[in-house]
């Protein structure tokens, strides 16, 4: 291995950040109207890019795959590689790892996957896992000088010795007051919806489904007041104006640091700069206790517009037994409801297949997400996550099959075994989001929102994007299915108060994308019942087969293999027609089904061993 340091050789390095598939919360077919990209940046890549000291690295553009393909050029021009990957950025993880090294480039990987799946990361030359705070020091240490491991992890770091003392709060975990600010120049922001800013890491909660507390720790570490707005002075500097997602754990994890240091600090920010951001963040749902009222009205001071709740479910059970205590103080829908008229969006996450559920809980979820105005929620199949409460006991219990997708809204299975019946849940999902996402429904949701969401802070003109949106969304939603509610919905807000026609306009365009992706869960859930009705066909055709070419059952067999082909080869350009974002339960659905119709072929042989095996 090289040694930097004696060569006098910095080291190129090109991030990429593998590709996220349609999701959700990917708002793909949204942004599409306002001519962006990607809804976020990886602001994780460019805080690594700022760790790296400058005198031994040279640090080339991000290249985030969500927004353009792999620069071969840009490969062939560095040394190494360095990823940031989530679980479900996966598929992309890997085809990255092998690109580089087809031009024989080196890959460091980094973030949430390769710290919690190490063994589905072999293929990485270097793992930094946990915080880059601890990790990456000594890694970078470690190759200037030639003698890298493959893989570095907080306790080895901590624990190993040789390497620089890295200081530690009381949770064994640093820190976050030196990270620096991300190199934002290093990406177009102009491309992206919305820019992430991380305030805080950790959470007091320990919900038993989230990974949180495992890799971040119960302690809410924050930054200072000052770093948050140095970050938000670099985003000015590079021209942004827009969204800003206040990307934390949890916002309010660390509830006097946020109502005494940060909030007044947006304030008065906001202020001097006019407001050129609006801000949306994660919280837990104690924002909405008493207690915490002056925090509620701090953020919307500051000028946040929006806040996603993990509500998980309206059952208090239910929340009992995945240690949500945080959501039975007061009940669910009257803390949305106090959120939402404090001035607050609220967006939610929903949990299907939790332990305590009851056969009406597809009712009584859609029930309460109608009732509370929640245009955006997010229900998703639990999902057991390693290093979590939840794992350990399901695994003790041996109900754990396999490792999480990292998709929890359209990879249509568990990977444990729920409580309720499997096919139940699972359909009950498909057609509780089919119901969620008619235009009557959604709409509903948003009128019920706008009628009780209390005042904003922001009031602004209409500008030239949003009118351009409102004439894209015309086009395309108008004269579509479900184009009279979109109609009626746009006309409410022009004709009663033009200042929400832009609302109105991003709330039309975020259905369009939820609608879309709903078709494509639909489409993909139904194939398995298709490829169940061509193999009942296909039997029936065996069935005629042996009564009616008895006499001949060589010919038969023959005809039989043909058929075969025809089903499997219908079944094959029927799973291509859905989306491949889509397509994982639909092409385990069709291998079953070729294994099926396989094993039915051979039985018919060995039932005429004579026929099958001409001598």
């Amino acid at each position: 291995m090289v040694n930097f340091i004696s060569k006098k050789k910095k080291i190129t390095v090109l991030p990429v950040y593998p590709q996220f598939p349609t999701t959700f919360w990917s708002y793909k077919h949204a942004i599409e109207f306002v001519g962006k990209k990607a809804i976020m940046p990886p602001t994780g890549l460019a805080t690594v890019a700022a760790m790296l000291p400058p005198e031994y690295f040279n640090v080339l553009p991000i290249c985030d795959l969500n927004i353009e393909p792999l620069d071969e050029n840009a490969l062939q021009e560095a040394d190494i590689v360095f990823t940031s990957t989530m679980i479900v950025q996966e598929k992309s993880h890997n085809e990255v790892i092998a690109a580089a090294h087809a031009l024989g480039k080196k890959v460091i990987g980094g973030g949430p996957f390769p710290t919690s799946y190490p063994e589905r990361n072999s293929e990485l030359d270097y793992s930094v896992m946990g915080e880059a705070e601890i990790t990456l020091p000594a890694f970078v240490s470690d190759l200037l000088q030639g003698k890298a491991k493959k893989v570095y992890t907080e306790h080895d770091v901590i624990n190993g010795g040789g390497h620089q003392a890295v200081d530690l709060l009381s949770n064994n975990k640093t820190s976050v007051e030196k990270t620096p600010v991300p190199l934002w120049h290093l990406l177009d922001l102009q491309k992206y919806y919305s820019i992430p800013v991380q305030y805080s890491r950790g959470c007091p909660f320990r919900c038993d489904f989230c990974d949180i507390t495992a890799l971040y720790g119960r302690l809410s570490r924050t930054k200072s007041a000052a770093q948050v707005t140095r970050e938000l002075d670099a985003l000015l500097a590079e021209d942004y104006r827009g969204p800003v997602f206040i990307v934390d754990d949890n916002f309010i994890g660390n509830k006097t640091k946020v109502r005494k240091d940060l909030l007044p600090a947006l304030v008065e920010w906001q202020q001097e700069h006019d407001y050129p951001f609006s801000f949306n963040t994660e919280a837990s749902m104690n924002l909405a206790w008493e207690a915490n009222r002056e925090i509620l009205d701090g953020m919307v001071e500051a000028g946040f517009h929006e806040v996603f709740l993990g509500i998980e479910s309206p059952d208090e059970e239910v929340l009992e037994r995945m240690a949500k205590d945080q959501n039975t103080k007061v009940p669910p829908l009257d803390a949305v409801k106090r959120i939402q008229e404090g001035g607050l969006t609220v967006t939610g996450g929903f949990i299907i297949g939790s332990d305590g559920e009851k056969p009406k809980v597809f009712e009584q979820m859609f029930d309460f997400i109608q009732d509370a105005g929640i245009p955006v929620p997010m229900p998703g199949l639990l999902a057991a996550l390693k290093n979590t409460d939840l794992y350990v006991r399901l695994k003790e219990e041996g109900r754990l099959r396999e490792g999480s997708m990292g998709d929890n809204t359209h990879h249509l299975r568990f990977n444990f075994e729920p409580e309720l019946d499997e096919d139940f849940l699972i359909n009950g999902y498909v057609n509780m989001l089919d119901e969620l996402f008619t235009p009557e429904n959604y709409y509903e949701r948003c009128r019920t929102l706008h009628k009780r969401k209390g005042p904003v802070k922001v009031k602004r003109q209409i500008r030239i994007d949003e009118l351009m949106a409102l004439v894209k969304s015309a086009r395309r939603q108008l004269f579509a299915k479900g184009g009279v509610e979109y109609a009626k919905y746009i006309g409410e807000a022009v004709l009663h108060d033009p200042r929400k026609i832009p609302a109105a306009v991003a709330d039309a365009i975020k259905f369009y994308h939820f609608r879309k992706l709903t078709d494509e869960t639909v489409k993909a859930h139904e194939y398995s019942t298709h490829a169940d009705s061509l193999f009942e066909r296909f039997r029936n055709f065996v069935s005629d087969i042996t009564s009616n070419y008895s006499d001949r059952i060589h010919e038969g067999i023959e005809l039989t293999e043909e058929k075969a082909g025809e089903i499997i080869t219908h079944a094959r350009e029927k799973c291509e027609q859905i989306h491949e974002d889509y397509r994982h339960d639909a092409e385990r659905a069709l291998d079953a089904l070729k294994e099926r119709i396989s094993s039915e072929i051979e039985l018919l042989k060995q039932q005429h061993p004579a026929v099958a095996s001409p001598s």
